[in-house]
């Protein structure tokens, strides 16, 4: 079957974060070429499709007279890298003790000289980790990515894009080294490590949306961990509390903090349980409350929804009262809202990289305004009748 040729960009690039935390090494061109490729999938798309990238959007920021050559040797560069990446689980999961198996990054890749393009796509063993993403995967801003040379610190990047909503993570020496695709080099001389690799993407992220400091952990005098801390962001922050959601404020009302309704959400859209388990629970607590048991309702309140323990006495309270159905529909209801609120974030962001972008002419972007803007009345039709 004849694949479509991918031309566009979309402001968006989404992986797997099994690839986030795959090893591997590239050149600054690369690095480019990749994000370029990984821009032109769409979150709905099914296949991998060839796509083609002008040697101008590669190049846009080179000087060189040698440029088609250094496109040219990158694309025999890239022909042959692999990735060393974790084998998911049945349903594209991440696996506790997965094995690491090497795979083609490239199914093609080719330089059309006479067409000043470049035209690749990737290899087909990626595609549960670049396609039809549910879950397990991060999402970034290709305005912001585009800012950073250093492939290294295109890697840093994405490793803490993965835990933005938590603003730390720690990491141990071993494993940067393993995903940034170093083998000896600065083996012997963490000073070397830091200087050329730590500090510099320091440096290239404090231009992004993710300036990070961080602190070396140590095993007696050996350095062992780097524990990066930036300020938390949480991109599902304006879906915590839509007005229909009673459930939400019910929480809030009753002391749970704000940021620990996301974990309930997960429970809620994953089928741990239903709404009507959250109301169980309250009722539960506020009896224990009231008998002396409890002094701190709030954190009793939470550790039910993360820990599940009253699920068997809600399951019997549910079929005896027969209400099963009725809480599993609130659920699906949930699960639509949540998928088309975070489709309206994207088409958001959308509008304005189109607004913004460089990689559009006066005569190309609106179009795209255009159909990102029908795109977001869509979504605002589809919320208000399920509101409704």
């Amino acid at each position: 079957m004849t694949k479509e040729l991918i031309t566009t960009t979309n402001p968006l690039v989404v992986q797997h974060n099994a690839m986030v935390n795959a090893g591997f090494t590239m050149s600054a061109l690369e690095m480019r070429c990749f994000l370029a490729m990984i821009s032109r999938i769409g979150r709905e798309d099914t296949a991998l499709s060839v796509c083609r990238i002008p040697v101008r959007e590669l190049c846009a920021d080179s000087t060189s007279k040698n440029v088609y050559t250094e496109v040219r040797a990158m694309t025999e560069k890239m022909a042959s890298r692999f990735l060393l990446l974790e084998v998911l689980g049945p349903n594209g999961e991440r696996l506790k003790e997965p094995d690491i198996k090497n795979r083609p990054l490239m199914g093609a890749i080719d330089y059309l000289k006479r067409e000043g393009v470049v035209e690749a796509v990737f290899n087909e063993h990626l595609r549960p980790y670049l396609l039809e993403l549910k879950n397990n995967f991060t999402k970034a801003q290709l305005s912001q990515v585009l800012k950073i040379k250093r492939p290294a610190s295109h890697r840093i990047y994405w490793l803490l894009r993965e835990y933005a909503a938590f603003g730390k993570r720690t990491v141990s020496v071993s494993e940067l080294r393993h995903v940034l695709g170093l083998k000896d080099e600065y083996a012997d001389r963490f000073d070397h490590f830091r200087t050329r690799v730590l500090d510099p993407a320091q440096e290239e992220l404090a231009q992004t949306d993710l300036p990070f400091t961080y602190e070396l952990l140590k095993q007696g005098r050996v350095i062992t961990e780097i524990r990066f801390l930036f300020a938390p962001t949480s991109p599902a922050l304006p879906e915590l509390l839509p007005p229909t959601e009673a459930w939400a404020t019910a929480l809030l009302t009753a002391g749970v903090a704000a940021k620990s309704l996301e974990t309930v959400r997960e429970r809620l859209v994953d089928g741990t349980y239903d709404e009507g388990y959250i109301y169980f629970v309250l009722q539960a607590v506020q009896k224990q409350v009231d008998s002396g048991k409890v002094k701190k309702p709030a954190g009793a309140i939470f550790k039910a929804l993360v820990d599940g323990y009253l699920l068997p006495a809600y399951q019997k309270a549910q079929l005896a009262s027969s209400t099963k159905p009725k809480t599993k529909s609130n659920q699906t209801l949930n699960s639509q809202r949540k998928k088309l609120l975070s489709e309206m974030e994207d088409a958001r962001n959308s509008l304005s990289f189109f607004q913004t972008s460089l990689l559009y002419t006066d005569e190309t972007r609106p179009a795209f305004i255009m159909q990102v803007k029908s795109k977001i009345a869509e979504l605002e039709q589809q919320l208000q009748q399920l509101e409704a």
